[in-house]
């Protein structure tokens, strides 16, 4: 069975935050980001009707390291996507993320001090095990 360090559920605009965190502040430590999709953006790739847009201002939803920087603070959803897919390319955490993994179980072991997660790939339903530390 596959191990990694810490496993990030989700490519939205957390899960790409997250990333972003763990590859500047726990620069040895592997991860996998998850995601169940075959795009990243969460919400913004999913939800795609005619003038989906946020409800916060993206200057307190948005990233600290990467300022937002357009004239709408109340963004429409297509600008969010792209300000998520650039924040992912920009830090190599594109490269992290591990499509069509749906997680359908995790287990801990206190025995073990580790997550088994059981994984559906959804391109292929195909089933696999991934291990991590911290999930």
């Amino acid at each position: 069975m596959e191990h990694v360090d810490v496993i990030v559920v989700g490519a939205g605009l957390s899960g790409i935050g997250a990333g972003y965190h763990l590859s500047t502040q726990c620069p040895t430590r592997s991860y996998a980001i998850l995601e169940g999709r075959g795009q990243l953006g969460g919400t913004w790739d999913l939800f795609r009707y005619p003038g989906i847009r946020s409800d916060s201002d993206m200057h307190t939803l948005g990233y600290h390291f990467k300022p937002w920087v357009a004239d709408k603070a109340i963004a429409d959803g297509p600008s969010i996507l792209r300000y998520i897919r650039e924040t992912a390319d920009e830090h190599g955490i594109a490269d992290r993320i591990r499509y069509h993994h749906q997680v359908q179980s995790a287990s801990w072991s206190s025995e073990h001090a580790r997550w088994t997660l059981t994984i559906t790939h959804s391109d292929s339903d195909a089933c696999s095990e991934l291990g991590c530390n911290f999930l």
